[in-house]
């Protein structure tokens, strides 16, 4: 018993004895809110809905459990006020660079080594590097991502990929860990 409070207290117990429990169950809403939303309010739907997120839930927790903790208000604020002006900006970068061909482009492929724990954090890091002005996941490779830039800005863009990490980071109320020395 002393064990299992234990693990519980650091999180490393299942996470239905973790005090995950409101984090799932609001992953549970957002599932079946999205349902509801693609069958436009069907009633109908209700019956098929109920097996459907069932299903939805239960892979999500096995692909990526379910953490302590939660998201504060203020920071779902901040990164989506993030994420839309990213938006803006990548969209009218990109279409600025169709309308006008004569502005420069050097694609260039780099290797960004990700420090965000696996699962939720990570692909949100990678969706919303792709709206990055000029930017594209191309790849994952373990816990690095490649990221195709359609202009080489070099270590201007390791310092926006810093900064788009660190504010996944805070959503997800995680500390980074230090990046490693680069060795010669």
């Amino acid at each position: 018993m002393a064990r299992r409070d234990a693990d519980t207290e650091r999180g490393s117990g299942p996470w239905w004895r973790s005090g995950a429990w409101v984090n799932a169950g609001i992953r549970v809403v957002l599932l079946a809110t999205a349902w509801w939303a693609l069958c436009d309010a069907d009633p109908s739907s209700v019956t098929f809905g109920v097996f459907v997120v069932t299903a939805v839930a239960w892979v999500s927790f096995r692909l990526s459990p379910p953490r302590p903790g939660g998201w504060s208000p203020l920071e779902v604020l901040r990164f989506a006020l993030f994420f839309f002006s990213g938006s803006v900006r990548g969209g009218a970068d990109v279409a600025y660079r169709a309308l006008a061909p004569s502005l420069p482009i050097s694609p260039v492929l780099i290797r960004y080594r990700m420090r965000l724990p696996s699962g939720a954090p990570q692909t949100l890091f990678r969706i919303t590097l792709s709206l990055m002005p000029g930017t594209l996941n191309a790849d994952v490779l373990g816990d690095e991502v490649v990221v195709h830039a359609l202009v080489d800005r070099g270590e201007g863009l390791h310092h926006e990929l810093d900064d788009l990490e660190w504010r996944v980071s805070r959503l997800f109320g995680l500390r980074l860990p230090p990046r490693e020395a680069a060795h010669g």
